[in-house]
């Protein structure tokens, strides 16, 4: 026999009756023949005929089923049906009976069906399928029939002899219904074991059988099997598993995933009998029934003995309500309760069985927290033993359960890096690592210098969850710069692809390369941030690059890999995947106004670049106003574009080159940059031609004026007012100014301000003079001619003057005269003929002071003014009405005379309009 462990996880207890509705009915009383169980109750035959049934509290009531005695009992599960044989005379042929436990007659149970079994040999065995179609009866010589039919129905029942009588007695029968089309009997004999699929009979075994109650069909309908040497599991096909339990076994009970076995202690005595009722008494048959036997509850699944006691005999066990019964020979009836889980796990703990504990709690369907815990408690005993590799196998079945960090910190403290290693690795294949365990077990790898492991946990197809971030990082601080690389690249993590190769690896051409197989958005994104390195290294190929990426860009497919170890990218199912995007995507382009100030080392190449994008067609502001700016720098041009130093003369060329091309750049009427910006650009490098051609642009004369001023460039000064003087004449006024407070002789330039200004009358001599007076160095020839024509002109003004004086006197006179006639004197009427009709004129006519003669029906309506006179009059109104309504607009009259180049002639108009009366 197999030694396994043995545990009193059963309480052995006498059962105490109650009490029941007939004194006889008690188990000390009575001859029990048979017993079965089920639907909650105890159902015990006795050899009088009565059944009866003991509930929880073992409280019987029973019938008289049979006028002899009860030999077999079998209670369906599924249907509240007990099947019994029994003799109503000794003599008599046994009868079968089916009674409706639901329905009464009498307080008897209602026997719905009762068939004459036609045969005189001793029954041996039972076996019904639950639907009641088929009733099985095995009998001593070795013959099985078969009973079929609708018991509620069939009048007559159909008898058929499955197995022919034979030597060897049957023993044992059952049938499995689960996972098989159609329902296979077993049969056990004393010799062989047969299954009957539809009444087909097929012997799977003929080495031996099994001895009376040696068979049970265990609760998963799986045949048992117990002989002398083992028990023995079985199916369809034939013997299955067996567990080697040696001595003569005398019953079988499958309960739960516990196999009770009752064993023949001693073998004096002999003791093959079958067992079962031979004369009418109802005495026992058997010579094992007073010897002492032993109850073994095996756990077969988990193999340890959960019970095992000594009885004087053992005549029935049975089972129910989750305890098993055992009737002994001397008429007593003993429970054997099973403790509950959680007290056998802390007998298990005690004895520091773990495992068994564990396998316990599965097979009761502990929940995982609970089993967890359990690994835990074994983990924690295996460590406390120094038995490390064991512990960390148990920890390992709590992750997802027991906080990580418990298990890290003991094999921290123990030093233990191979067992802590094999832990982090199995939380990362759960996914149940965070960033600090990546960090941690890639640190393992490291310290441990296992490139393989390292290889293996970097390079897995599997989804294995980690921070790629953190393993990126770990690798380049532990100088594992392939690998860095390659996870870098198998999560498409181009920012951190590319600081490997230019920061520790500083390959530039390889970053550059790797760039350019991006998609747009990413290499925009990387070329922010690692342009200005890759310009001071690889200007040319750099700035090549940012041409095509912002006016036609379609990624490259080639890339290198820096070591021949690792795979090449390409053959990355991920980057594969990345790669196949490109071949669709589209021509697109960008904006490079973001991008300039990585050329700030490289100030040549941002010109070429400028100067292509602005070819290409980009019209941006900032582009056109940092190509200025570079063409004015004076510290450009020390360097050539291969970083050769020039010589004075060719520094000298390239700035006269660069200005040249700066002026173009102004004067281009296409290119978009932003002339205030210009202009502060070409002031702050004091670029004189730029600075003039803006002023010029933008308007700014006085500027220009100002300009030439601040420089003393007399000429440029005189040429200005000569071609802006028409557009701003105060400009000659500004000038003269400036001469006549200049400290150099500028008696020429004076002479030909003045004459410019007296050409327009600009202003009056008066304040010539007074500006002139400021300048000790004017003498008065310079102004002698200028005087002298402005005199002249102003006697010949002052002559017309007189004379429009005297006119316009005259003329008023007159008027006036004309008026005081009117008002005074009679007007004589001469006019014979009508103005309109040119007819002799009769009355009614009517006569206007103008000397106008109408006939009244001629003027119809309008008798109170001349048709003739009436538009010129009605003008003049209309004019002096507009006079009187600007007298009072001052702010017109300041804008006009803000405006105006003659301001006294301004003034004299609107005074003539009563402005100032």
């Amino acid at each position: 026999m197999i030694q396994w462990k043995k545990f009193p996880f059963f309480e052995k207890e006498l059962v105490k009756e109650d009490g029941a509705q007939n004194p006889n009915t008690t188990i000390q009383k009575m001859k029990i023949s048979c017993t079965t169980s089920g639907r909650g109750c105890l159902i015990v035959g006795d050899s009088e005929g009565f059944i009866s049934f003991f509930d929880r509290e073992m409280t019987a009531t029973s019938f008289h089923a049979y006028r002899q005695f009860v030999t077999h009992l079998h209670q369906l599960r599924e249907r509240n049906f007990l099947i019994s044989i029994g003799h109503d005379d000794a003599a008599s042929n046994p009868l079968l009976r089916i009674w409706n436990l639901d329905k009464k007659d009498n307080d008897t149970p209602l026997c719905v069906r009762a068939i004459k079994i036609e045969r005189t040999v001793v029954i041996t065995s039972l076996a019904v399928l639950e639907d009641l179609s088929q009733i099985c009866i095995g009998f001593a010589n070795g013959e099985v029939i078969s009973i079929r039919g609708d018991i509620f129905r069939d009048k007559v029942m159909k008898t058929k002899v499955m197995k022919p009588p034979g030597e060897d007695p049957v023993t044992g029968m059952g049938f499995m219904t689960k996972q098989t089309p159609h329902p296979v009997l077993f049969v056990v004999t004393t010799s062989k074991v047969y299954t009957y699929i539809r009444d087909q009979e097929m012997i799977i075994e003929d080495e031996g059988g099994a001895e009376m109650g040696c068979f049970v069909m265990g609760d998963d309908q799986t045949p048992i099997i117990g002989r002398s040497d083992a028990i023995y599991y079985y199916n369809t096909d034939g013997r299955g598993p067996c567990f080697a339990f040696s001595g003569p076994k005398q019953r079988l009970l499958s309960f739960r995933s516990y196999l009770v076995v009752v064993s023949q202690e001693s073998s004096g005595g002999g003791g093959s009998g079958i067992g079962y009722p031979t004369s009418p008494s109802g005495s026992q048959g058997g010579s094992f029934a007073k010897q002492q036997v032993t109850l073994n509850i095996y756990d077969t699944k988990n193999r340890y003995v959960g019970f095992t006691d000594k009885f004087e005999g053992i005549s029935f066990i049975s089972c129910e309500w989750g305890s098993i019964f055992i009737f002994t020979t001397d008429n007593k009836l003993f429970q054997l309760e099973e403790k509950d889980t959680q007290t056998k796990l802390e007998t298990l703990f005690k004895k520091n069985l773990y495992s068994v504990a564990i396998d316990l709690a599965k097979s009761n369907h502990y929940d995982n927290n609970s089993i967890s815990d359990i690994y835990r408690k074994y983990g924690d005993h295996l460590y406390g033993k120094g038995d490390f590799d064991n512990a960390i196998a148990q920890y390992l079945c709590t992750i997802g359960k027991l906080e990580p960090s418990y298990v890290i910190r003991k094999f921290l403290d123990a030093q233990r890096i191979h067992n802590l290693t094999s832990y982090l690795q199995a939380l990362h294949e759960k996914n149940l690592a965070n960033e600090d365990h990546t960090t941690l077990l890639l640190n393992c790898y490291t310290k441990l210098k296992d490139v393989k492991k390292l290889d293996q946990f970097i390079k897995t197809e599997s989804e294995m969850n980690f921070n790629v971030i953190t393993a990126i990082k770990v690798c380049r601080q532990a100088g594992y710069h392939e690998h860095a690389l390659y996870l870098s690249l198998k999560h498409r993590q181009h920012d951190l692809y590319l600081k490997i190769l230019l920061e520790d690896l500083g390959d530039d051409q390889k970053a550059l390369d790797y760039i350019q197989t991006l998609k747009l958005e990413e290499a925009q994104k990387n070329l922010k941030t690692y342009g200005k390195m890759l310009v001071s290294n690889l200007p040319e190929p750099t700035t090549n690059l940012l041409m095509r990426i912002f006016t036609d860009y379609q990624p490259s497919h080639s890339i290198s890999f820096p070591s021949s170890s690792l795979p090449s990218p390409t053959a990355l199912p991920e980057v594969r995947s990345a790669f196949s995007d490109f071949n669709f995507q589209d021509k697109q382009k960008a904006t490079p106004d973001e991008f300039i100030d990585i050329f700030v080392n490289q100030p040549e190449w941002l010109i070429k670049f400028l100067e292509y994008m602005i070819q290409t067609g980009n019209d941006s502001a900032q582009i056109y106003n940092t190509l200025l700016e570079l063409y004015l720098r004076d510290d450009m041009g020390h360097h050539g574009m291969n970083g050769n130093h020039l010589s004075k003369t060719q520094k000298e060329e390239n700035k006269a080159q660069r200005l040249e091309k700066a002026y173009e750049f102004l004067t281009n009427q296409k290119n978009g940059f932003d002339e205030d910006h210009a202009l502060i650009l070409a002031q702050v490098h004091n670029w004189k031609q730029g600075i003039l051609y803006l002023y010029e642009k933008l308007k700014l004369y006085n500027e220009i004026i100002e300009y030439h001023m601040e420089n003393s460039d007399f000429e440029g000064l005189i040429k200005a007012c000569k071609k802006y003087g028409d557009k701003d004449p105060n400009l000659w006024v500004q000038v003269l100014s400036y001469f006549a407070t200049n400290k150099e002789n500028c008696q020429n330039e004076i002479a030909e301000v003045l004459s410019n200004i007296d050409k327009d009358n600009l202003i009056p001599p008066l304040l010539v003079i007074q500006i002139l007076s400021q300048n000790k160095n004017t003498t008065l020839q310079v102004i002698k001619d200028y005087i002298s024509r402005r005199l002249s002109q102003e006697t010949q003004q002052i002559d017309k003057d007189y004379a429009s004086i005297r006119q316009y006197a005259e003329e008023t006179d007159k008027m006036r005269n004309e008026i005081n006639e009117l008002r005074t004197n009679a007007k004589i009427f001469q006019q014979t003929k009508c103005v309109v009709c040119q007819s002799p004129l009769d009355l009614p006519s009517i006569h206007f002071l103008c000397q106008h003669s109408f006939h009244q029906r001629c003027l119809g309506d309008n008798e109170r003014e001349c048709p003739i006179c009436a538009p010129d009059n009605k003008r003049i109104l209309e004019i002096k009405k507009a006079q009187s309504e600007s007298a009072g607009q001052h702010n017109q009259f300041f804008k006009v005379l803000e405006s105006s180049q003659d301001g006294f002639s301004t003034v004299s108009e609107y005074f003539g309009r009563g402005i100032l009366s």
